[in-house]
């Protein structure tokens, strides 16, 4: 299903170059698809920052994976 909206012609634009120039001309729709998801991931990474036990626990799941990584490859 399909919507459209009213942005302003700046914004329209700038879109549009993001599209063109970072995402190798990707359609708008997936533009601001990838833009929401950066903005959520930023959103996610500062709140695991603000936590340090949640973050300490990342970085040692992290670690533990790869771990396994250089197990699998070697």
């Amino acid at each position: 299903m399909q919507t459209s909206m009213r942005v302003s012609r700046e914004n329209r634009d700038a879109l549009a170059r993001i599209a063109a120039e970072e995402l190798n001309g990707a359609s708008l729709d997936e533009t601001l698809r990838v833009l929401i998801w950066q903005h959520r991931a930023a959103l996610d990474a500062a709140r695991l920052e603000a936590d340090p036990e949640a973050l300490a626990q990342y970085r040692n799941e992290a670690r533990e994976w790869a771990e396994l990584d250089v197990a699998v490859v070697e």
